[in-house]
This record gives structure tokens, sequence and C-alpha cells, in this order.
């Protein structure tokens, strides 16, 4: 999998699938957690109390991996990747309704295959720079508990450049132990069509646009079944229109002494469905599950089972153990390096697309709180906790990885 593969699959759990929309992921993710911990303990707003502290989490990321089925070279080659990722979330309480948050990100990173684009190394080919910010706003109604969200940022490397909205509703419901949750996404993205070396001079007809334009729309219905379990129901739907294949990706046939570029519909719908299952074996122990399946209008069916068990140690020290599956069924326009019928309409050998199976195992660390820091003579600011994540991934092709990842956060 290379970082300029666009992640294509339904596989989720490399790091570098998140590294396209990680700004948007984040803030989504902070609403979202928002109103779970607002099913679980509903509380009456207060316009007296005072304003709650400002927010810092700090984030850094390293990922790391290896494998023999680079897509620039046609599903062969190494897949050999280094990928450093810091990111910085700030949420600022402006009243005691409503919140801006702003999420700003750096990723940077060197692969061995997207060198092969051709003979030279420049910024197009073995190192990129990601920069991303995204802002956004949430606002709580007191009447009725219900939390409003927008959000607007971008992204840019040396060859693409995205920008994006999106907004977000959660409403709880039934005396706190129902939640709907509704977020809408949209995304506009524009290439720089860097063509393989050898294929600069051809004609290509098959590239009529550079323009990727993607819609994303994810309900979710959350309950607490009792003081033990709770879970959460999600369905989601989400189409891409324009370029979706990678001009740079090549394809090999058999017979054919020259490549051709990956070519694939300019249309794709998706659909994932979810359940999530918490179950609180007790006062230091829960235990966490998830299944998803996904099937999208490429031929790609995918089942994955997530598994994660905190257990709290002791007031500030907490572990977990992670676990997640996932089996895929390759798409309809996937073949192996020379595996294609030389008169399809659409192909790819990027592996991504391919049927497979993926297992990760890992570690999670937190510590909270830390310790206090004094910011003036009347106030406080704490390191409210700080996680660390370590991931190994596998892959049935062959691809392996490993990643390390740490969060600081700070109350100001």
């Amino acid at each position: 999998m290379d970082i300029k593969h666009r992640i294509k699959g339904a596989d989720q759990s490399p790091q570098v699938r998140k590294k396209r929309r990680s700004a948007t992921a984040c803030f989504a993710g902070m609403l979202l957690l928002a109103g779970a911990g607002r099913l679980c303990a509903q509380s009456p707003s207060d316009s007296t109390q005072q304003r709650a502290p400002i927010d810092v989490n700090f984030l850094f990321h390293y990922y790391q991996q290896d494998g023999d089925h680079s897509a620039v070279t046609g599903g062969i080659g190494t897949q050999e990747l280094t990928d450093y990722a810091s990111h910085l979330i700030v949420v600022i309480p402006v009243d005691t309704v409503g919140k801006l948050s702003v999420d700003a990100a750096v990723n940077t990173y060197s692969s061995a295959s997207t060198d092969r684009i051709d003979n030279r190394v420049s910024s197009a080919s073995s190192n990129d720079i990601r920069a991303a910010i995204q802002l956004g706003w949430e606002q709580e109604r007191t009447s009725d508990g219900a939390l409003f969200g927008w959000g607007m940022g971008g992204s840019v490397e040396s060859d693409y450049l995205s920008t994006n909205i999106e907004g977000s509703w959660y409403r709880p419901f039934g005396q706190g132990q129902d939640a709907f949750f509704l977020s809408g996404q949209a995304f506009f993205d524009r290439w720089v069509l860097y063509f393989p070396q050898e294929l600069r001079d051809t004609v290509q007809p098959l590239i009529t646009t550079d323009r990727r334009f993607s819609y994303n729309l994810e309900f979710q219905y959350q309950r607490i079944i009792n003081r033990r379990l709770n879970l959460a129901l999600s369905a989601g739907l989400s189409l891409q229109d324009g370029l979706l294949s990678t001009p740079f990706h090549r394809v090999y046939f058999p017979g054919e002494g020259q490549a051709r570029i990956e070519h694939l519909p300019g249309r794709r719908w998706k659909w994932p469905l979810g359940l999530r299952l918490n179950y609180f074996a007790g006062s230091r122990w829960v235990l966490r599950f998830a299944y998803r399946y996904y099937f999208d209008s490429f031929g790609i069916r995918a089942h994955s089972l997530d598994f994660e068990a905190p257990f709290r140690l002791t007031p500030g020290f907490s572990f977990w153990p992670i676990y997640r599956y996932h089996w895929q069924q390759a798409s309809t326009y996937f073949a192996p390096y020379e595996g294609h019928s030389p008169d399809a309409r659409y192909y790819t050998s990027d592996y991504d697309l391919a049927g497979l199976e993926s297992q990760k195992f890992g570690l999670g660390l937190q510590f909270t709180p830390l310790w206090r820091l004094r910011l003036n003579p009347r106030r406080l600011g704490e390191v409210s906790q700080a996680t660390i994540r370590i991931v190994h991934y596998r892959r049935s092709d062959g691809l392996r990885a490993w990643s390390v990842g740490t969060s600081w956060g700070l109350k100001l």
C-alpha cells in the first residue's frame, strides 16, 4: 500500500488510509465522542457555570510498511514507506454552549515505490509533505441537548489539493437513553497529473479530468440498553465522481511490452453498515466490539471485526489490547501483474482492491492526569492525559506494517 494510492479498498487499518481525511475525521470524531458522553451522563446546562477550559491535544504518529505489490510498478515491486505525522487540535469554548475547534496536521513521508514514477527524485516521487487545516464550530441547544456542528478545511501536497465542508447533528431523546447522530461531508479535490516517465509522450485519452468530488453521509443510532451495555448502529452512503484512478499507476498486460495507465470508472458508490457494542464488565473493565460490512459499485465486499478491552489498573493508568480482522472480496476490475484481458475496459493492479485478509494487533496505554500547571494565581492548568498506541499490521498479500502513536492532552 503506497502513500500515493489514495487508498481505494475497504480495509482501513493502516494509518496511511486515514491520511487524506485526517483533519475532518478528527473533528467528526470529537463531535461523536461529545455526543456519546452526553448520552451516558446527561446533565442540565447552567449558564452561570464557569467557562470550560481550553483543550489542547498534541498527536504524533510514526508508520512504517513494506511489501512487494506496488501499484506504481504494475502490482510488483517494493511498497516500502515511512510516514511521520504531527497533529495539533485546539478546542476553545467561546461561551457555555459554543466551541471553536482548530485542527492542523503535517505529514512527511518517503516512499520507495513512488520513486519509480520516473528516473529522478523530486517532490512528486520519493519524498513529500502534506499540510492540512480544519476549522469547526459546535453549538449546543440547551432546551433539548442537541448539538450542531459545522466545519471547513483543506489539505495540500505536491500533486494534490483538497478542500472540504461538513456538518453534523446530534440529538438525545428518551430521557437520555437514546440518541441520533447525522453527519455529512463534501470534498473537492484536484490533481496535478503525473504520468509514468515512459508514457508521458503518448496519448492518454482515458484521462479526461483532473477533479474528484466526494460526498459522504452517515447516520448513527445510539442506545443505552442497561447500566452495563450500550450499542450503536450506523449506516453510510458515499459517492465519488471524477478521476478515481491514479495517473501514475501502471498496469501490464500479457504480450504487451509497454504498460498502460490504470483506468477505473468515473463514479463509485459505497455503502458501509456498522454495529458497535460497549459492555462495562465492572468498575475497571470495558469490552468494546465492532462489526462493519462494506460493499461498493466496484464489486468489493468486506467484513471487519474490531475488539478492544480497556482495563483501568489504577485511577491514573489504563491499558487495552487491540485486535482487528478484515476480509475483502476483490474488485471486478483487479488483476495481478499481466493478469488482465487485453480487451478489458477497466483495469487496475492496485492490491488495495484485491481479495485479501488482514489482521491488526496492538496495545494502548493511557496515563491521566499527569500533573498540574499554575497558569496564573487564580487558575490551574493540567496535562489531562497521555496516550501511547503500538500496532502491528499484516496482510495476506505479504504487506507488513507497524506504527506507534502518542497523544498529549492539555487543559488550560
